[in-house]
């Protein structure tokens, strides 16, 4: 433990003592000016400068890829603000074994259908959101950015109670809040309908603090603490009341980092890195033990023409809260069958690979495919997390979507999306699904 917390400790220390430019996603969109509201005349320099700052406060997620339609700015331009919204509806045909979230289909949560309920046709509006974006004393030492969006209620069904998706803070290089895991590369994400999106992803929010600078042209680097998760199945002696089971709280952040090649403003590629001390509790001798997760992956993207091709491999041990399939599964950590009370990390890899065509300016489709497996010895008297046979030993992801971007504020969209998800207990469950979207964005 001792020797964990004083590394992971030092590249904190090390992170402070290194301001950030965010990369871009091939698709978002790109203008030459905004349109005002204003109460004081404003020139061309102004349009583009308010503009600039403004895009790129935007986090890097395929619910933002427009740039803001308009702004407001404040007197004696001291602030810009701007607002947006996402309407997006979305109607999906499920047939095999029916995912009961028509927002995204989660492989690892495949169910085997009951006889006679192995069809499906769900409507939802969840995917919507609004947000608000502000930049504090622009173009000064003390320029700060604001961002707060808020999004409905992600649970399977079409419940409607509105959650922040994203409040964090920009300030001199720094982010703080909630926001995308520094782990993540939203950058190298291929468009999907899907909300859940590639099974070997890391797409998830985190309460963090992070620090990020272009050290020259081309290389950026990353680095930050981000609110430790638990995520773990439990050693439970016989004869142990289930009431006195429960995890020790954890003790130390988990540490991201990266290091970016910018070849342009969309194509680059990444190395990202994470550790992880995981504290739990040995109920056979009654003590905290303490063990380390540590991820690496590289990810990227690159334009080819008309052609973008997206790409991720990662892997590691204990980093189950930073899988997208992995998540809620309690893989972190599992049962030590040789060390009854303790228990260790399982190792996990995944991979993805998009590929976008660009048939027109306002047309284009993708192409995905997601592999993740999992390395997890037998395990038994676990009464936290899902019992060995049904855990996900492996997984696979495809899908195909066409994007047609009508005008401004219009996106439709049809995809076809198929998983597939083989357990150690030799169960293999599939399911299809197709899905039409209509979105209307601001």
């Amino acid at each position: 433990m001792n020797r964990h917390l004083t590394f992971l400790t030092l590249i904190a220390i090390l992170g402070c003592c290194m301001p950030a430019l965010a990369q871009q996603h091939p698709n978002r969109m790109k203008k030459d000016k905004l349109k005002y509201v204003v109460g004081t005349e404003v020139n061309l320099t102004d349009s583009v400068n308010a503009y600039k700052l403004l895009y790129e406060n935007i986090p890097q997620d395929n619910d933002f890829l427009n740039d803001p339609i308009f702004a407001i700015i404040g007197r004696k331009r001291y602030f810009y603000f701007s607002v947006g919204a996402n309407l997006k509806l979305g109607l999906c045909y499920d047939w095999g074994n029916p995912s009961d979230n028509p927002q995204g289909m989660s492989v690892a949560e495949i169910q085997k259908a009951p006889p006679g309920d192995s069809q499906a046709f769900q409507i939802t509006a969840q995917s919507s959101n609004i947000y608000f974006n502000i930049i504090g004393f622009p173009n000064s030492a003390n320029q700060a950015g604001l961002f707060f969006s808020l999004a409905l209620d992600g649970e399977p069904g079409n419940s409607y109670k509105v959650h922040a998706d994203n409040a964090y803070l920009r300030y001199r290089g720094f982010t703080l809040g909630y926001t995308s895991s520094l782990y993540n590369d939203r950058a190298a994400d291929p468009y999907t309908i899907d909300g859940h999106g590639p099974i070997a992803s890391g797409g998830h929010n985190n309460v963090l603090v992070h620090y990020q600078k272009f050290v020259s042209k081309h290389i950026r680097l990353g680095l930050g603490i981000e609110a430790p998760t638990n995520d773990m199945s439990l050693y439970v002696p016989d004869g142990m009341e289930e009431d006195g089971v429960r995890n020790v709280r954890q003790r130390v952040p988990d540490v991201p980092m990266y290091v970016t090649y910018a070849f342009n403003s969309s194509d680059h590629i990444r190395l990202s890195a994470i550790g992880r001390v995981l504290t739990y509790r040995d109920f056979v001798e009654g003590r905290n033990r303490n063990r380390f997760g540590w991820g690496l992956k590289v990810t990227g993207a690159a334009t080819f023409g008309k052609t973008v091709v997206y790409g991720m491999a990662q892997g590691g041990k204990g980093i189950s809260s930073y899988l997208q399939e992995n998540r809620n599964m309690g893989l972190d950590l599992v049962p030590d069958m040789s060390r009854p009370g303790s228990l260790k990390e399982p190792v996990s890899w995944g991979t993805i690979l998009g590929v976008q065509y660009n048939w027109r300016t306002n047309v284009f489709s993708t192409v995905v495919y997601s592999f993740i497996r999992n390395y997890v010895d037998p395990y038994g008297n676990s009464s936290f997390g899902i019992d060995y046979a049904d855990q996900l030993k492996y997984g696979q992801y495809a899908l195909a979507n066409v994007m047609w971007r009508l005008n401004r504020l219009l996106l439709v969209g049809a995809e076809y999306v198929y998983g597939q998800k083989n357990t150690f207990g030799r169960e293999r469950l599939s399911n299809n699904r197709v899905s039409l979207q209509v979105a209307v964005s601001f």
